[in-house]
């Protein structure tokens, strides 16, 4: 039995045996709660709580965003900067995220968290989760599924998806250029894929996409990639590290665990 309702940005389906029907609408409670706390768009958001409170102050937020900033501000060490949730400025610029009042000209490092509710911005800093609270909110909702006995599952939220249990699960992979040409299965692992050859923007006179590379550049990617991992987290993050840079990313992956699969290499073209 497959479920699906609109979040984060995307269509999310959930599918279950029918005999767990009943478990559903508590997974899609969990991406709903990361929905509402993690959005760059609501005013209402953890996000928006940050942009308002000044330099220094300290700012109280869900336990569930600390665990994510936790997560982004660790990737953005191990790759010396380059995974930087900071970097929603520079979307506001090219006209990837909507306008806000507050400006903002800071990094992860000038994020500090204080405890498992409190942050505090050493400078004003435009967060976006949007590259990592997606994957957070399918493993939110697996851990749910779980905790209730599901046998298995898979959580798709627009690529970013997880399987639970043994059960081998049918994926296409869907390539930059919006064909599909390859297929593959996934059992008890995560995964995510990103491209943006389709989701460009003129803005400066340059072309930019939603991935911002090291010194603030855009990324501008020819191809696909998909990171398998054992989190949804950890495989959403990745893949923008990866098509950034491709070598950073296999280091971290051999350190940390994963797989990458390029769409060059699965056409025998790398």
């Amino acid at each position: 039995m497959t479920r699906c309702q609109p979040w984060l940005g995307t269509l999310v389906e959930i599918t279950v045996p029918a005999e767990s029907a009943g478990c559903v609408e508590a997974a899609f409670a969990a991406i709903r709660h990361v929905h509402e706390r993690m959005s760059f768009h609501s005013p209402d958001s953890d996000l928006a709580r940050l942009r308002a409170a000044a330099p220094g102050e300290a700012a109280t937020v869900d336990r569930e965003t600390i665990v994510v900033l936790r997560a982004a501000l660790d990737l953005y060490r191990a790759s010396n900067g380059l995974f930087d949730i900071g970097i929603g400025a520079a979307l506001v610029a090219a006209g990837f995220l909507p306008a806000v009042d507050t400006p903002g000209n800071g990094t992860s490092a000038d994020i500090e968290i204080m405890d498992d509710e409190t942050v505090t911005l050493r400078r004003p800093v435009l967060i976006d989760l949007g590259g990592i609270a997606k994957g957070y909110a399918v493993d939110r909702a697996i851990a749910v599924l779980r905790e209730s006995g599901v046998p298995a599952a898979c959580v798709n939220a627009g690529g970013d998806l997880a399987a639970l249990g043994a059960r081998h699960w049918p994926v296409a992979l869907r390539d930059a250029d919006g064909m599909v040409r390859h297929q593959m299965s996934l059992a008890d692992a995560a995964m995510a894929s990103s491209a943006n050859l389709l989701d460009r923007r003129l803005a400066g006179g340059r072309s930019w996409s939603p991935h911002i590379g090291a010194g603030g550049k855009p990324v501008l990617s020819a191809g696909r990639v998909t990171i398998v991992a054992d989190t949804c987290l950890f495989a959403d993050a990745m893949t923008k590290i990866a098509l950034a840079d491709r070598v950073l990313a296999g280091a971290l992956l051999r350190a940390r665990g994963g797989e990458m699969l390029w769409e060059s290499d699965m056409r025998g073209e790398g």
